[in-house]
């Protein structure tokens, strides 16, 4: 019982970041209507999360969703500045690819895609398994390898364990 509350309080806090984040400004009538939302959307999808799917039980916790929202941040920041170069030079050249990931949870694997189609250059169009389908900006294969290596470095926050020593 106590770990149900436990979740729901992070997914409420995890929404209610969110909600600040995208409205960009703070004030008590955002607040108030983020934190009605949040509860809401906890209502209706608690039972889907946490009780039918047993690779969604276990979700990382806040911390680690905070982390891959800072790396996604991060490469879509990257990717809007190489777009930009790409677009000066009239650079059009792209690529199918598919990315085999290391999670076998669903959600995990839709975060990834979704932080894919995010990205200025990529986008996804097919997740099957463990294997993401992209279409993106490349050159060559060295480019498709380095794309890779970014939607690879996706998930490592939701793999991240620290050592005990």
């Amino acid at each position: 019982m106590l770990l149900r509350w436990i979740k729901k309080l992070e997914l409420f806090i995890l929404l209610m970041v969110f909600w600040l984040v995208l409205n960009g400004r703070i004030n008590s009538r955002l607040i108030i209507f983020g934190a009605i939302f949040s509860l809401i959307i906890i209502r209706m999808t608690y039972s889907i999360l946490f009780v039918f799917d047993d690779h969604l039980k276990a979700l990382p916790s806040l911390w680690h969703f905070l982390w891959f929202g800072g790396i996604v941040f991060v490469a879509i920041i990257k990717a809007s500045i190489d777009h930009c170069i790409r677009i000066i030079k009239n650079e059009s050249h792209y690529k199918t690819f598919e990315v085999e990931m290391s999670s076998q949870n669903v959600m995990i694997n839709t975060l990834v895609a979704n932080a894919i189609t995010l990205t200025p250059g990529t986008i996804s169009i097919g997740l099957k398994d463990n294997r993401i389908t992209v279409v993106g900006f490349a050159n060559n294969d060295a480019d498709v390898q380095r794309l890779i290596d970014e939607i690879k470095n996706y998930e490592k926050p939701f793999f991240y364990r620290r050592s005990i020593k």
